[in-house]
């Protein structure tokens, strides 16, 4: 009896010992990018974008609108519709650079687009004329291809700070010259909906876009509030002939299907500038606060792909201050600044990071930190 109710237990525990932490999250992101209604079906390249409403015209007159989130600088999607929801179609993205311009190519010919601008920079409206038949959109900023020098901004960790982070969002506005803000993870503290909400009302203070992956913290409440509103938890885009792998460490590691994904990225992007960007860093680097992958060896192993690729730049965050250091060889930055409880006596408050970049030199030429305290 007592080995039959051993085995048992073994039998009712072993599933939930073999589930991968973040395995769920992983299958999630692959669902981002695509939505169906009535007579249209919207497809996003990579799920660089969240199809936050797909909504065809009522009384099947034709026509209809969809809302974006951006998690990129450039989208391209494609749309499907049948002869009842040809017509004209209205195009929102949110999350948007400010410059962003619309073009789509229709079974007959590019289509008409009428801009209509949006009530904040990070909103950008269009409309379009469409028949029937497959449309491929593309939406751009005009200096998509330029090589010349530019930068970007980095922060992390904003957590319980979120009343006050319009304060940093207003020094980021005043940096001269940046493109978008990449975000380690950790926007919200217990992942729950009424912090979400104000992050969003709080993201209309920014005039640029926010690129995020997540932290840990969003993994406290409800991981869907995420999901509904931003799309993936990992992300990969190329700007500027700069290429971004933002990936998702929230429980303290990478999924194995993602690690596939970023095996393609390192490979693709060996010879050009390639940044990567986690919540967890691999390795503590100072050894104080469980800052690191829980696993040492996965934390190891990927430090030596991502050297043996020659990955130029990785972002963290997880610790509450600023550390720059190496690791495996790549130059390394901590920026935890958001605003969550700063680390005691390292006098580090708020700040965030402004990063140079050459596409034409493939290099990173300065990372800076922006002190908001």
């Amino acid at each position: 009896m007592r080995s039959a109710c051993l085995l048992a237990l073994m039998a009712a525990v072993a599933p939930v010992a073999c589930t991968r932490p973040g395995d769920d999250r992983a299958a999630r992101d692959l669902e981002i990018g695509t939505a169906r209604a009535p007579g249209v079906a919207v497809a996003i390249t990579d799920g660089l974008a969240h199809v936050r409403a797909l909504s065809p015209a009522a009384g099947g007159s034709g026509g209809g609108a969809i809302e974006l989130w951006a998690q990129a600088p450039i989208l391209d999607l494609t749309l499907d519709l049948d002869d009842a929801a040809a017509g004209t179609w209205t195009i929102t993205v949110g999350n948007a650079l400010a410059d962003l311009a619309l073009t789509a190519a229709t079974p007959s010919g590019a289509a008409p687009v009428t801009e209509l601008g949006g009530p904040r920079p990070t909103v950008r409206t269009w409309t379009l004329d469409l028949p029937a038949g497959r449309t491929s959109i593309r939406i751009a900023p005009p200096d998509a291809a330029d090589l010349a020098p530019w930068r970007f901004v980095v922060m992390g960790d904003i957590q319980d700070a979120l009343p006050h982070v319009h304060e940093v969002f207003a020094r980021i506005d005043a940096e001269p010259g940046a493109r978008f803000v990449i975000s380690t993870g950790d926007i919200v503290h217990r992942g729950r909906e009424d912090e979400y909400e104000l992050f969003e009302q709080q993201l209309t203070t920014l005039d640029l876009p926010f690129y995020s992956t997540i932290g840990n913290h969003e993994l406290w409440g409800d991981v869907d509030g995420w999901y509904r509103r931003f799309g993936r938890a990992t992300v990969h885009f190329d700007f500027r002939a700069v290429a971004f792998s933002l990936v998702d460490s929230a429980s303290a590691g990478i999924d194995p299907a993602i690690d596939a994904l970023l095996d393609g990225w390192l490979a693709e992007h060996a010879a050009g500038l390639h940044i990567f960007a986690t919540h967890y860093p691999p390795l503590d680097p100072i050894g104080v606060r469980m800052g690191s992958f829980a696993s040492r060896r996965e934390g190891q192993a990927l430090l030596g792909r991502l050297a043996a690729a020659g990955v130029d730049l990785t972002l963290y965050g997880h610790l509450h201050t600023y550390i720059a250091f190496d690791n495996a060889g790549i130059p390394a930055h901590v920026s935890g600044g958001g605003g969550a409880e700063p680390m005691r006596f390292d006098g580090i408050d708020r700040h965030f990071l402004v990063v140079d970049v050459d596409p034409t030199a493939s290099r990173v030429t300065a990372v800076r930190v922006v002190r908001v305290d």
